[in-house]
C-alpha cells in the first residue's frame, strides 16, 4: 500500500502497508528465514528488506522521490515491462523491524515495540501494559552491537564474535527500540 508523504504531494510516496501474502512479505521472509547465516557484518542486511515507511526513490530508473502519488501509481501502471525496479529509500539512523510474518518496518530508535507491531499487523495479547504480566513477551533476535566511530570511519563492534545472533526477552508494551542496530528479529509466537 503506497501513500502520499504529507500533505505536500511533492514529497513523494511512502509504503505503508505490505500484504503478508505477497512477494514483498515472502522475500523478506527469505531474507530472516535463516537468520544465524548472515553476515551480520554486512550492513546491507536491512537493505534486502521491503519496510513499511520507505519511500520510492525511482521506479525502474524513473526518478520519483519528488513525484505526487498519482504520478508515481501512473509510472507502475504504464511499466514497459512484467518487472518493476524499485529504488527505495530509508530515514537515516533507521533500524529494520522485521517480524515471523515477513512484514518490516523501518522504525527509528526509542520506538515502541508495540506500536510497531500493530503497523505490521501483528497481535499482541496485553493485559497490565506495564510489563508485569509477561503477556506481551518475545525474543529479539539482533546482530553484533554496531557503534560508529565518533571521526565518522569504519564501524567496529562491541567485543563479541561479529556473526553472532543475540537474544533478549522484550515486553512489546513498554519496549522501546534501541540505537545503533542495522536490524531486529521480533520472534512473536511459541519460537522461545
Amino acid at each position: 500500500t503506497l501513500e502520499e508523504m504529507d500533505s505536500d504531494p511533492s514529497c513523494g510516496v511512502v509504503i505503508v502497508g505490505i500484504s503478508p501474502e505477497g512477494n514483498a512479505a515472502k522475500s523478506n521472509a527469505n531474507v530472516f528465514s535463516n537468520i544465524k547465516s548472515l553476515d551480520n557484518n554486512d550492513s546491507t542486511v536491512g537493505d534486502k528488506c521491503i519496510c513499511i515507511r520507505d519511500k520510492i526513490i525511482s521506479i525502474n530508473g524513473n526518478a520519483c522521490h519528488d513525484q505526487s502519488f498519482d504520478n508515481v501509481v501512473d509510472l507502475i501502471s504504464n511499466a514497459d515491462t512484467n518487472t518493476i525496479t524499485l529504488e527505495i529509500g530509508r530515514l537515516k539512523g533507521s533500524t529494520v523491524v522485521t517480524y515471523d510474518n515477513g512484514l518490516c518496518i523501518s522504525a527509528k530508535p526509542g520506538e515502541n515495540y508495540g506500536f510497531l507491531a500493530s503497523k505490521c499487523n501483528v497481535d499482541i495479547n496485553y493485559e497490565c501494559r506495564s510489563g508485569a504480566c509477561q503477556t506481551c513477551m518475545a525474543i529479539l533476535e539482533f546482530p553484533n552491537k554496531r557503534k560508529e566511530k565518533s571521526d565518522g570511519g569504519n564501524v567496529e563492534d562491541d567485543g563479541r564474535g561479529s556473526n553472532d545472533i543475540h537474544r533478549r526477552t522484550i515486553f512489546h508494551c513498554i519496549g522501546k527500540v534501541p540505537r545503533n542496530y542495522d536490524w531486529l528479529h521480533v520472534l512473536t509466537g511459541n519460537g522461545y
